[in-house]
């Protein structure tokens, strides 16, 4: 039955907590988005919808306000909410979905709004709401209890699949590049969030300098970043000329530079869970709340847990800090092949930690290119940069091949859709190129080792094109049986190039640079197929 509710021409999913919860949603909806077959429509806060969801679905319902009866929903709630415009703005729908997990007081507001939409079928954890189907609340991490709702769908789902970073506005993920680089070459960069609304999660200020203090003495190599909405700016300490406020941003922004950090020292926060998705190792330090709900779930990390923040020792905190240096370092080593002594910033800055994660973000990317255009700006150094400027050439390779194929067009809109298509596949090979040259000048080849001859930029270059083939499946009306194969050979080829690129690093195999040859200005034609249709 709930396969068949994939099928659902009109599925809608409501959220209403805070900016945390919803990046700890994310992965769930993503999961969702990509089984239904329409576009989901959000019942969210618009700043839920800006920060996270929009790349989600295009289709959204601002709720933030204030409930009747009930508390505000989202910030500066200024408006009163009413159903009946809210019902119809929603139009009829036949699934719903709440993707919160918890007793809250927003529940009564959903409560009277989804009764009052009447969809066919109704999905939701146990409140005193009569959902026709309930999801048991019997999973401790708050991700994994969401998830459970996409895997509802699809038992085979793993969580991991979906917990990308966020996936920001181009302009502030250049903005937070271009504070990154402004870092002095070969620092580090620890991020730290020390800021709450709820007094109870707030560790003391003079603990945080005393705590950088420490640590800045130990590691000469890092700098301080410090993000948030509140004044602990940390900077009076005796390493105060390596600690740099950044209070105020946006939060993106915030957020952009924490994905960028190479380790994370934080309070239970959104900033941890941005971290989180970012796989930057970290420590996060709980009180009243606790670190198996609300804490880190996919990157390296270490966790602090007492029954009170005023617990906490500077101690205890900076042995975790160097207990998870040491073992990001010891596990640098193992897999990465590098010297001893490497510190994380240099194992997560690595090809392979920089490429593998650029090539995941290759379906979401291509969604929200539907909505955006992409930037086709000058490369930069990065690898990951590199890798989605060749996916950026093949969307749009993609679709100015749909738009020749389209009935009707005219012989000059071909003529002239085959020049760009003739320009668009010069730069995809010089970019495809481009990214070997780099990956040779930045690894370390066995030169004795037995040679691979498809090198990681081609399979680089198949997944970009294999993400594009299933996110336009996608949008079929039945993508499921020939999504189910696309998704396999995604999967395997992508364990193929995590392999490729592990064996290289080892010194296993090795590759070289094939030139291809493709875009030389002068070309002999042969005249063979010259009067020919077929």
């Amino acid at each position: 039955m709930l396969s068949d509710l994939l099928q659902a021409r009109t599925p809608v999913v409501y959220f209403s907590t805070l900016v945390g919860d919803s990046i700890l949603t994310l992965p769930t909806l993503r999961a969702l988005a990509e089984m239904f077959a329409a576009p989901i429509t959000l019942i969210c806060p618009k700043f839920a919808f800006d920060l996270c969801f929009r790349e989600v679905s295009p289709h959204y319902v601002d709720i933030t306000g204030v409930a009747p009866g009930g508390p505000p929903i989202g910030p500066h709630a200024h408006r009163t909410l009413d159903y009946e415009t809210l019902v119809s703005e929603i139009g009829a729908i036949d699934v719903f979905i709440n993707a919160v997990p918890w007793d809250i007081p927003s529940n009564g507001f959903i409560r009277h709004l989804w009764r009052r939409l009447a969809p066919t079928t109704s999905i939701g954890f146990p409140t005193d709401d009569d959902y026709d189907v309930i999801v048991p609340r019997d999973l401790p991490h708050s991700a994994d209890l969401t998830f459970k709702l996409a895997r509802l769908f699809d038992p085979s789902l793993r969580i991991e699949n979906y917990a990308q970073p966020l996936l920001l506005q181009p302009a502030v993920q250049r903005q937070a590049r271009s504070i990154r680089a402004a870092v002095p070459a070969g620092m580090k960069v620890l991020v730290v969030h020390a800021d709450a609304g709820w007094t109870e999660k707030r560790w003391p200020a003079t603990r945080f300098i005393d705590l950088l203090d420490r640590f800045l003495s130990r590691h000469r190599d890092f700098v301080v970043w410090v993000v948030g909405m509140g004044h602990e700016e940390l900077n009076v300490g005796h390493e105060r000329d390596r600690v740099f406020p950044h209070l105020g941003l946006s939060l993106d922004l915030a957020m952009g530079l924490v994905a960028n950090a190479d380790l994370f020292v934080g309070i239970d926060s959104s900033m941890l869970h941005a971290a989180d998705l970012a796989r930057v190792p970290g420590v996060g330090l709980f009180g009243r709340t606790r670190s198996a709900m609300w804490g880190f779930r996919f990157a390296e990390h270490r966790h602090v847990d007492m029954s009170a923040m005023e617990d906490i020792t500077v101690e205890d905190v900076l042995d975790a800090m160097e207990d998870l240096v040491a073992e990001t370092s010891d596990r640098g080593e193992d897999i990465e092949g590098v010297r001893v002594g490497i510190r994380p910033s240099a194992i997560r800055r690595s090809t392979k930690a920089d490429l593998l994660p650029a090539v995941r973000q290759f379906y979401d990317v291509a969604r929200l290119w539907h909505r955006e255009e992409p930037t086709d700006e000058s490369v930069c150094g990065s690898i990951a940069e590199r890798a989605l400027h060749l996916h950026a050439l093949n969307f749009a390779l993609w679709h100015h091949e749909d738009a020749v194929r389209r009935p009707g067009v005219g012989d000059h809109e071909v003529a002239r859709r085959k020049r760009c298509i003739d320009d668009l596949n010069a730069r995809r090979n010089a970019a495809i190129e481009d990214i070997d040259l780099t990956l040779l000048d930045r690894t370390d080849l066995n030169q004795s080792a037995p040679l691979y001859t498809e090198t990681p930029a081609t399979i680089v270059d198949r997944l970009s094109v294999l993400a594009l083939r299933i996110l336009h499946t996608h949008r079929t009306e039945q993508p499921s049986a020939r999504c189910a194969v696309l998704e396999e050979q995604y999967d395997d080829l992508f364990g193929g190039l995590e392999e490729l690129l592990t064996r290289i690093q080892a010194g296993e195999i090795r590759f070289k640079l094939y030139r291809q040859f493709k875009s030389v200005p002068q070309r002999s034609y042969c005249d063979l197929f010259e009067s020919r249709d077929t």
